[in-house]
């Protein structure tokens, strides 16, 4: 892997609501292996090369609302920090 990809590399949660970026890779954060919520990300339709919008939060920042295509869904904060892209 090259070494400016990994330097570019962002969690998506760092980013601000209407800002769109591409998913580069779906992991926890912590390093623990949660298969079921990784699977139900990509059952929801989520996975790397995916464009998706940030619209914005709700319940005090801890629901994100995202958008790829016509299709919005709503992530709590352990969802959507499995997210990483640019």
């Amino acid at each position: 892997m090259r070494l400016d990809f990994i330097v570019n590399l962002i969690k998506i949660p760092d980013i601000g609501p209407m800002q769109k970026l591409t998913i580069q890779k779906i992991e926890l954060p912590n390093q623990k292996q949660d298969d079921e919520l990784i699977q139900r990300l990509y059952d929801l339709g989520l996975h790397p090369g995916l464009e998706i919008e940030v619209v914005g939060s709700i319940s005090f920042g801890s629901v994100t609302i995202v958008q790829f295509g016509s299709t919005r869904i709503a992530l709590n904060k352990e969802e959507f920090s499995c997210l990483h892209g640019r």
